[in-house]
This record gives C-alpha cells, sequence and structure tokens, in this order.
C-alpha cells in the first residue's frame, strides 16, 4: 500500500518540496503498554540486529534538551534514497510512523528521498531495542539511553556481529554489483564476462576492520587491498571543495563467484533493499548454474 502510494507522486519536481507520504495515527498507541506489547510482538531479534546496522550506517539520533522542558526528547531519524524505500517501509509499519518524501534542489542529484522520525517513548525504546545489536554508534547511544535513565545492567559494552546486522548495514552503506562486462580483446574480438563485488563504506575505519575480522574469523578472507577516499581526491576528481568531508575507507570481498555465493547466502535472507538483494541472488544463481555445467562437462 505505502508504495503505491509512494508512486503516485513524480519522481522530480522544480522546487524543493516535501510530502507527507504515510502519517502516524496519533492514536494507534493507546499508552506505554500498548507500545511496549506491540514491540515484543512485532519487532522480533532479527529485526532489532537488522536496524542496528541500517542506523549504524544511515541513522541519525539525538538528545533535544529545553529549558522549558523537564525531560529532554529524543529524536532518531532516518533517511534514504526513494528506490531504497524497504526498510522505511518495515520501521514505519511497525512503530506507526509518518513517511515524508523530500526533494532537495540545492543538489546535483534532485531525485528524492523518503525520510522518517521516531520521537520521544517510541525512539526511546527502538533505541534501547537496538542497543545490544549497535556497534559503531554505540557509544553515542549508550550516554543518550543512560541521560533517559536507562537501567545500566542493560547497557553493557559488549560488541556481538552478526549477518543480520551486516544485511542492515549493507543496505545502508553497502555496494552489491553484479553485472555483464563487455571488453575489447588484444585481436579486436569483444570478451564478454560477468563480474560480481560486495563492498562496504565508512569514515570509522575502526569499524569496517572490525567487521573485517569477523568475517576473516568465519572462513571469508578473500579482501581485496583497502582504500581511502580523501578530501583531495575528491577536489581533484570532481573539480569542487566537499563541505565538511571526512575521509572514507573502503573494503572489498573479493575471490570467486563461489566464495561470494556462499557468503551471500548467510547475508541475502536478511536483506530488505531490492536491488541489492537481488544482485546477491543473481550472484548465488550464478555460480550454481557454472558448477552444473562444469559437472555436465565432467
Amino acid at each position: 500500500m505505502i508504495r503505491e502510494q509512494l508512486e503516485l507522486f513524480p519522481k522530480k519536481i522544480k522546487k524543493s518540496k516535501t510530502i507527507i507520504v504515510r502519517q502516524s495515527s496519533s492514536n494507534h498507541f493507546k499508552g506505554w503498554n500498548d507500545i511496549m506489547t506491540s514491540i515484543a510482538k512485532n519487532f522480533n531479534i532479527s529485526d532489532r540486529k537488522y536496524f542496528a546496522g541500517m542506523i549504524d550506517g544511515d541513522g541519525t539520533f539525538n538528545l533535544h534538551e529545553r529549558e522549558n522542558r523537564p525531560n529532554p526528547v529524543l529524536r532518531i531519524g532516518l533517511e534514504l534514497r526513494y528506490d531504497h524505500a524497504e526498510p522505511l517501509i518495515k520501521l514505519a509499519e511497525l512503530f506507526d510512523l509518518t513517511i515524508s518524501k523530500f526533494f532537495r534542489l540545492d543538489q546535483k542529484n534532485t531525485q528524492p528521498s523518503l525520510k522518517i522520525e521516531l520521537c520521544g517513548v517510541k525512539a526511546k525504546l527502538f533505541l534501547f531495542s537496538i542497543y545490544p545489536y549497535l556497534l559503531e554508534k554505540k557509544d553515542r547511544a549508550k550516554e543518550i539511553l543512560k541521560k533517559l535513565e536507562c537501567p545500566k545492567k542493560y547497557l553493557s559494552n559488549k560488541k556481538q556481529f552478526s549477518f543480520e546486522y551486516l544485511a542492515g548495514y549493507t543496505d545502508a552503506e553497502g555496494h552489491v554489483s553484479f553485472f555483464l562486462r563487455h571488453e575489447k580483446t588484444k585481436i579486436g574480438n569483444i570478451s564478454s564476462c560477468y563480474r560480481m563485488s560486495y563492498k562496504l563504506t565508512s569514515n570509522d575505519n575502526s569499524h569496517l576492520q572490525f567487521i573485517k575480522q569477523q568475517l576473516i574469523d568465519q572462513g571469508f578472507n578473500h579482501f581485496r587491498k583497502d582504500y581511502t577516499v580523501t578530501y583531495e581526491n575528491v577536489k581533484k576528481r570532481e573539480g569542487r571543495n566537499p563541505e565538511n568531508w571526512k575521509n572514507t575507507t573502503h573494503i572489498e570481498l573479493g575471490g570467486s563467484p563461489k566464495q561470494l555465493s556462499k557468503f551471500y547466502k548467510n547475508v541475502e535472507p536478511f536483506m530488505l533493499i531490492k536491488h541489492k538483494k537481488d544482485n546477491m541472488r543473481h550472484t548465488i544463481s550464478y555460480d550454481l548454474i557454472t558448477n552444473i555445467k562444469i559437472k555436465k562437462r565432467n
């Protein structure tokens, strides 16, 4: 239903604008117990791990303290590309949230983005639910939850890695490719072959190295050499001065289709963004078909 509503609006407009795509129902939750019951029933452990990865990648959370208010207000925001709507739709349905479709004309890319925001009690319960599975933003989340008087016994510093988390982080900060590449040979013929890759990006190098080590420990050790995109790289390549630029590190898992396929089988079941999930499935299918052909030859 929400997906159909998204398609009702134009993908490009002539001025900046925000459109409400899904409106939160003010009486959906009748009280604290109603919210707690809904989250316990619908927001399962797998979902919590996934959205921990998503928030670590693309989410923001801040505590707003005002003089005229006795209690600070927690706000958690998530903004994704228009064609990456699946995680936002799921979270909006779980927590009865408003989805906004936002157009920016001050940027080179005028494609719209989608935004949701959790506030107050919903934000507190969401952050509390995903806290055990956060990695990159765990310290910041702990600081906020302490100010909101969450019991310290639930605020462990222990890091928990999972493939559900990695799926969420991949949907936020990952690049999953599968495409047919045409290359000209030395004798002038055109050679075609499939190319596939898996990359993660972050401006927190230590976080990427933690993920990398976790995968190596599980036998996925076919990583290519890391590389970092610096301020100077962007300035030289794009001819502009990027504001507030932070150096970004890229890690890439290489290897054969068989090795990538084995890795994807652990992550793909938890992915939500369609085109990334599809590219993982294409790689798995390609590996399966290739193996069948090899067996027939032998």
